[in-house]
């Protein structure tokens, strides 16, 4: 039966029916933001795993007398390669495309470099200082299915670890 001043078809809604349903749409947006930030922290986490053991696996070859390992990381997706070596090399042949864009951007005094620099979670976890290592020239190592690889090798009479393909 129609009230006084309704007119047939027209729908009722309460304050509390209006509310609920904003609530429900403000608590999925909420859930959906908090389920990417723990994805992206998982990448972040991922880029800062990878310089800690690639620092512990350097200072124990460090350590030793002699040592050739190979050692292999994971990576998050995204990044195409790790570089290693100074930006300051004037006479790089190989990779020259990744070392321009490198120095053109970031241009700093260190020797680990995740490439695209934006892909690493963060610019500043793009890059890193890896104590204890020498690298014979500017190099990249592809990433392949989100993994990584390099040589650590020490000799009996070196002073720094070499890190190489």
């Amino acid at each position: 039966m129609l009230k006084r001043g309704q007119r047939k078809g027209q729908l009722e809604l309460s304050f509390t029916i209006i509310f609920s349903i904003i609530i429900i749409i403000a608590i999925i947006g909420v859930g959906f933001y908090v389920i990417t930030y723990f994805v992206n922290l998982s990448r972040c986490t991922d880029v800062g795993f990878f310089y800690n053991d690639l620092q512990k696996r350097v200072d124990k070859a460090w350590a030793s007398e002699i040592s050739q390992e190979v050692f292999t990381s994971k990576l998050p997706g995204g990044i195409e390669e790790a570089c290693f070596g100074s930006l300051n090399d004037s006479n790089v042949v190989s990779y020259k495309e990744e070392y321009e864009f490198l120095r053109r951007y970031l241009n700093l005094n260190k020797n680990v470099f995740l490439y695209p620099p934006a892909r690493a979670c963060d610019v500043k976890l793009s890059y890193y200082d890896l104590n204890h290592a020498q690298f014979a020239e500017f190099f990249c190592v592809p990433v392949t299915d989100d993994k990584i690889s390099v040589k650590l090798t020490k000799g009996s009479f070196d002073a720094l670890v070499k890190v190489s393909r």
